[in-house]
């Protein structure tokens, strides 16, 4: 049998590690008259700080030295570095905050590197630079707009420009795509611009600059503005004929190779999946499959809430633990202020008498207290006031700590206020109302809950229901059974409702909740677990989140696979990241099934897996109550027990049912 699990932690942070080297590595491609890579540039701004931003210039630096001449690639590793240097340094500010830093510190260090070596040179030449740091700059820019994955694919094909197939240029084959793609959501005027500025990066890729891609790419971007709800395919045959009619102005030798590399782009962007397109442009409206702006009223609050996070909190280190020999000191002038041998303890001696309660303070802070034998006795027996010391100390030990414990008490108080900011902050951002609407996958849903023996209650609890074109399957596990873990587990089922249905997404919900709740247990205890199922309707996709729960199943056919995760329950993680996410794509005929461990876990989930792989019904309901039965047979009545079904039915007979 196939069993799968979530991609661990350590994993995913070395993809995202990986991600960033190569990305620049590859961009240093991408350049402007092979002199400069602004891309690569515009990559080392959008990674920012850290391993991500160091391994934008460790590809940055490999790539320039790779893929250009030494003089250029020194200057390109050079303006990384400092465009590195400046978020790091300036990274706990205001300024870095803005909008305007990163395209700005990507457009300032490139022409403060390049305008060393531009001394003396034409004004063409300043002017070549200029340019290749508005791309830079405006590459930076599209990551405030959510779209620095657009300026990445423009430079990658930028790169593949020299790359050719039986004489066509796979770059401008691919820019030609990405121009019907992203103009899908831009106006006519919008898609013309874009297309003269993508022409014109193709045209400053060569050693002397002409402009021809500029006008048959702005011509071709304005046809597709205008046919833009035509199908792709004819919408994109007609940009490929007038971009590569008008390469006939650039005589009869042109015009076959524009056309048909114009064709082949064409070709690619109607064969792309929808999914993956921006939503059409409407005037006056807003995009198709875009959401409608509902989180705009959230948006000052949480812009609010962060900017009090940053003021306050970020870059704020702990307060230092208050010393220990503050206890002595204060002793010692409350008792030796007027004592006649001060001058020769405290100056000719003062060696001995700090190695003295040097020496006490380990049992001192041990104990509580301080008793005769912890201090040696040349410092004992020379000391006239020796009995009152030991009062002051003691005195001074118990206020110590006193502060000690108040002091740890305000910071445990005050980590938690900056959290709750945090995650108050991220919820406030994130909110939105999703908009349903569309071809939907019919699905039934059948759940089944079983309380431990001699109990009344069940201290499992499940939940689905559906917001805008998403579905929502959610089993939570109390701690215990009886009437507390199930006032646990439906406290936690009741508060991830309302998180999920004002539109939080899952990972900043249960981030907040876990946050919430191990604040509550510091009072009174108690925490959950919490198996979450998340079903795009359109596509069949599910998002499995789990924390602290058991293994859930997926029944395509006769093949059974297993989803499990480490992740602590809610109220129990320290970690400030929302617990691992997993992917499953469902098709008809597919189960997926959630149980809580009194049904299996995955010490004891043979028989479960061999059940599910022989299941050859499609009643939701049979295989529910099947479970449950079997599970009885096979560990009794000694725990709660909770199941739920997911079955998405074939073609003919989609509907939503719950049971």
């Amino acid at each position: 049998m196939k069993k799968g699990r979530a991609l661990p932690p350590e994993a995913r942070k070395l993809a995202a590690a990986v991600k960033w080297p190569l990305l620049g590595f590859l961009l240093c491609g991408g350049q402007v008259a092979g002199l400069y890579a602004p891309f690569a540039l515009a990559a080392v701004a959008v990674a920012g700080i850290r391993l991500a931003g160091l391994g934008a210039v460790l590809g940055v630096a490999g790539g320039a030295f790779v893929f250009m001449d030494f003089q250029s690639g020194l200057r390109c590793a050079a303006a990384a570095i400092l465009i590195f240097a400046a978020n790091t340094a300036l990274y706990d500010t205001a300024v870095y905050k803005k909008p305007y830093f990163r395209p700005a510190c990507t457009a300032v260090f490139f022409l403060l590197v390049q305008s060393i070596y531009l001394l003396g040179r034409s004004a063409s030449s300043w002017l070549l630079a200029l340019c290749a740091g508005a791309a830079a700059a405006g590459a930076a820019w599209l990551r405030e707009r959510k779209l620095e994955n657009w300026g990445f694919l423009c430079g990658l094909a930028l790169a593949l420009l020299p790359v050719s197939a039986y004489g066509f240029s796979l770059g401008r084959v691919a820019l030609m795509a990405l121009l019907l793609a992203a103009g899908r959501g831009c106006s006519v005027s919008q898609c013309a611009a874009l297309g003269g500025c993508l022409g014109l990066l193709a045209d400053l890729t060569a050693t002397e600059p002409v402009v021809l891609l500029a006008l048959i790419y702005g011509a071709g971007g304005a046809v597709s503005g205008l046919l833009r709800r035509l199908p792709r395919g004819v919408c994109g045959l007609c940009a490929a004929a007038v971009s590569g009619g008008l390469a006939l102005l650039f005589g009869a030798d042109v015009l076959p190779v524009t056309l048909w590399e114009c064709g082949a782009g064409a070709g690619i962007y109607a064969l792309l999946p929808k999914k993956i397109l921006p939503g059409l442009y409407a005037a006056g409206k807003r995009a198709e499959n875009t959401p409608e702006p509902a989180a705009a009223p959230y948006a000052r609050p949480a812009a609010a809430l962060r900017a009090l996070y940053d003021s306050f909190f970020r870059g704020q280190q702990p307060r230092p633990p208050e010393n220990p020999a503050v206890i002595f000191d204060r002793a010692a002038q409350e008792v030796c202020s007027g004592c006649v041998l001060r001058t020769d303890c405290w100056q000719s001696r003062y060696s001995d008498t700090y190695s003295a309660f040097n020496d006490a303070c380990p049992e001192l802070m041990k104990r509580g207290r301080a008793e005769a034998q912890d201090f040696p006795l040349h410092f004992s027996s020379r000391c006239v006031h020796f009995p009152a010391l030991l009062q002051a100390i003691d005195r001074q030990t118990h206020d110590y700590l006193l502060r000690r414990q108040f002091h740890r008490q305000l910071q445990e108080a005050r980590s938690s206020a900056k959290e709750q900011y945090a995650c108050l902050s991220e919820l406030l951002d994130q909110a939105a109302v999703p908009v349903s609407g569309g071809d939907s996958i019919g699905y039934r849903v059948s759940t089944s809950l079983r309380p431990r023996s001699g109990e009344h209650l069940c201290g499992d609890q499940v939940d689905h229901f559906e917001v805008g074109d998403e579905v929502y399957l959610l089993l939570c596990d109390g701690m215990g059974s009886g009437q507390e873990a199930h006032r646990e587990a439906a406290m936690t089922v009741r508060l991830l409702r309302q998180f999920l249905e004002a539109g939080i997404r899952p990972g900043p919900a249960l981030k907040t909740l876990n946050a919430a709740m191990k604040l509550r247990g510091e009072s009174c205890g108690g925490f959950s677990t919490v198996d979450l199922a998340v079903m795009q309707r359109r596509s069949g996709t599910v998002q499995l989140y789990k924390c602290g729960a058991a293994p859930s199943y997926l029944k395509h056919g006769g093949t059974v696979r297993r989803f499990r995760s480490d992740a602590p329950p809610t109220g129990l993680s320290d970690s400030p990241l929302p617990p691992d996410r997993v992917s499953v794509p469902l098709q008809g005929g597919d189960f997926l099934v959630l149980v809580s461990d009194g049904i299996a876990d995955q010490s004891c989930d043979e028989w479960l897996l061999n059940l599910l792989a022989g299941f050859t019904g499609t009643d939701a309901r049979e295989l529910a109550a099947l479970i449950l039965e079997e599970s009885r047979c096979r560990k009794g009545l000694g725990d709660d027990c909770a199941v739920m079904v997911l079955h998405l039915p074939l073609a003919g007979e989609n509907r939503s049912t719950a049971v």
